[in-house]
């Protein structure tokens, strides 16, 4: 389908310049009656579902993009939030096709996974970092971070498992190896917290 105006896809310089809402930084002021919006709705109304899912996808990189950027950590946070929110998109209207490749929602996953250990939320980092694996079984980011995830959780077994998994194709990385003893450390400190705890709980009866 043909995009709106100024989103030639053979010109990556008029699309990185253009003032269409598709790249739009931030939304302006009744940003549903802007041209360029409306616009960009009736484009996407003619999108294969995997179509507009890619369109999504590339907004999520781009506020990641501008979270990278940003000076203050308010707007950091901001951008984050909001590519949580873009691939969410993309992961909804990729599912809708299927033609969809798997490898596109693992990235998806993979993208949001970031994007949630960054804000804090470990368990959907988790969750979305496992089914990036489910989709695509040898991303290194994926076990990377479903592993990071886990480690903050405690979830030391949930950790030790992703982390093995993962070592075939970590590619003798050495930010992996570092990781994995973060593991065993984390293992270790677990094992002796459920210790402490039993003990207690024999001296209380």
């Amino acid at each position: 389908p043909e995009l709106p105006p100024g989103q030639d896809g053979d010109s990556k310089e008029a699309a990185s310049s253009s003032d269409s809402s598709l790249f739009w930084s931030e939304n302006p002021e009744d940003y549903e009656n802007h041209p360029d919006f409306i616009a960009m709705q009736a484009a996407m109304d003619e999108f294969t579902p995997f179509e507009e899912a890619e369109a999504w996808k590339k907004q999520g990189n781009d506020k990641v993009r501008l979270a990278r950027k940003a000076a203050y950590a308010h707007m950091k946070r901001r951008y984050q939030r909001e590519a949580v929110v873009l691939y969410s998109r993309a992961i909804g209207k990729a599912k809708e096709d299927p033609e969809t490749p798997a490898a596109f929602l693992s990235t998806c996953y993979n993208n949001r996974a970031q994007m949630n250990l960054t804000l804090t939320n470990y368990r959907s980092a988790l969750e979305d970092a496992e089914e990036a694996i489910r989709l695509d079984g040898t991303s290194k980011k994926a076990y990377f971070r479903g592993v990071k995830a886990a480690l903050e959780l405690k979830d030391a077994e949930k950790a030790a498992d992703l982390g093995r998994r993962g070592i075939p194709h970590s590619g003798g990385d050495r930010e992996y190896a570092e990781l994995m003893r973060e593991v065993d450390r984390v293992a270790v400190e677990v094992g002796e917290e459920r210790r402490e705890e039993s003990r207690r709980a024999d001296e209380s009866l």
